[in-house]
């Protein structure tokens, strides 16, 4: 009997477990991980990226990890382009791929045959008409940019929000590298068999997608764990030594690449502030004091080395941020995979991680019985999740609309509809009519005192007696 031989994906938010349980399937179905994280492809920051380790590296054989330096852009078609040969080969000789997401827009991209970031070289095609320059790009302003856009793109131009600059400036590339609008190209990928709103159709016809969750108050209490935990195996050291190689004294730098990785940018106050010698000092301290920072009862009690409750602060951040990402991969997840009504999507299984004593059954071993009948063509007694239907799933989503109560834009008629029924409108609308009236009131009362001042000149007029009037003679005298 000839096996399916499918392209596993976990997805699922930071902290749920994907990695233990991608060793676990490579292990038992002798399949190869590819990671799927834009953050974990730059060499260094290992902790800081939760990289799988040495050790965990050594169980099975890992791809696009460590493949470029910090000082290299990576971008989604970096990855695709990499990706997707190795997803080909690893298929070629029935050896399952194990994608571990990771980034969104990565799996994305591998998934779906999308348009994405640099899908076409530089000066292909020289279009007729006005053709910008890089550095006369990075001179407008995003509203001239969004002109300029709607003058050759109005479609993109509409469907775009006019302060995204980075969007905007790839629909201009887009046309003065090929000479077809973005719209087009869309327009093109959509009509394929498959096709969607969203892009083109699947990849691959054999795809099984484990969905690890988690109860969020379980998994708010395991990323503070393991913050705690990166600090025991050596955050601040490896944060001084990136740091030190790379930082830079603009401002803008930390806004792209690696220097945005969430457990980087949350400590650079520390990193500008303190120094080496700083940092061995608060090591000491944590050392003697099993790595748990003093709570801020504690922060003014002598004898803490400086910087120590800036560097508590910046774990605080770090793991607000963190909660904050997990909540925005889950609500991807929900939008992309369960609510995408035209979208061709597979089924995606459900794996609850929340009670870590409960994971060889809960989540290892219904995941091998879903990958197994799937393998061999059997019904699964473990059914997917079931379908939804986006609230907006009817709605133009490529609309943009401009509320000039609130003067904010609104792209998607959905999210036009949620704005238009939202409090801070309605109070925002109430706010203005009252200031109508106030004004109207205000304008009625000037005019009726203006009236009534000159009703009152005019009666006393009447009621005066008139000039005496002084004749010639009189003016001879």
């Amino acid at each position: 009997m000839i096996r399916k031989v499918p392209l596993i994906v976990i997805l699922g938010s930071t902290g749920t477990g994907k990695t233990k349980l991608s060793l676990q399937l490579a292990e038992r179905f002798g399949g190869e991980i590819i990671s799927a994280d834009s953050m974990q492809v730059y060499t260094h920051l290992d902790i800081a990226t939760a990289k799988a380790t040495k050790e965990e590296q050594s169980r099975a054989r890992h791809h696009l990890l460590d493949v470029t330096t910090p000082a290299e852009p990576f971008t989604v078609t970096h990855f695709r382009n990499a990706a997707l040969p190795i997803v080909e080969r690893l298929l070629a000789k029935d050896t399952p791929p194990i994608v571990v997401g990771g980034t969104n827009y990565y799996i994305e991209s591998l998934l779906w045959d999308i348009l994405v970031d640099s899908d076409v070289k530089p000066d292909e095609h020289k279009p007729s008409g006005e053709h910008l320059k890089d550095a006369e790009l990075n001179a407008l302003s995003t509203l001239e940019l969004h002109q300029h856009l709607a003058n050759i793109d109005a479609g993109s131009a509409n469907r775009f929000h006019p302060n995204n600059r980075r969007k905007i400036i790839r629909a201009i590339e887009v046309y003065q590298s090929t000479g077809q609008t973005l719209t087009q190209m869309l327009a093109e990928q959509r009509a394929q068999p498959g096709g969607n709103r969203l892009g083109g159709p699947l990849r691959y016809p054999h795809i099984v997608l484990l969905w690890l969750r988690c109860q969020q108050d379980v998994l708010n209490e395991r990323l503070d764990s393991r913050v705690d935990s990166m600090l025991a195996q050596g955050l601040v050291p490896e944060l001084r030594q990136f740091h030190n190689a790379h930082h830079s004294t603009t401002v803008q730098a930390y806004t792209s690449g690696v220097l945005q990785t969430i457990g980087y940018k949350e400590f650079i106050p520390y990193l500008i502030k303190y120094d080496q010698q700083q940092d061995e000092k608060i090591e000491e301290y944590l050392k003697t004091h099993s790595y748990k920072l003093p709570g801020p009862e504690k922060l003014n009690e002598e004898g803490l080395p400086d910087g120590l409750e800036l560097l508590r602060s910046c774990c605080e951040e770090l793991k607000l941020v963190t909660r904050r990402y997990s909540k925005k991969q889950l609500k991807w997840i929900n939008n992309r995979f369960l609510a995408s009504k035209d979208r061709q999507v597979p089924d995606l299984y459900e794996l609850d991680t929340s009670d870590v004593a409960a994971w060889q059954e809960a989540v290892y071993k219904r995941a091998e019985t879903i990958i197994e009948r799937y393998r061999n063509e059997e019904a699964c007694e473990i059914q997917p999740m079931a379908k939804r239907e986006h609230p907006g799933a009817d709605l133009d989503e490529e609309t943009s609309h401009f509320c000039q109560i609130c003067e904010r834009h609104f792209v998607g008629e959905y999210q036009w509809g949620l704005h238009m029924k939202s409090n801070k409108h309605k109070r925002r609308k109430e706010g203005q009519r009252k200031r109508q009236r106030d004004q109207e009131t205000m304008l009625s009362t000037d005019l009726a005192k203006k009236q009534k001042g000159e009703k009152e000149e005019a009666e006393e007029a009447e009621t005066q007696p008139p000039p005496s009037r002084v004749n010639d003679t009189d003016k001879a005298m």
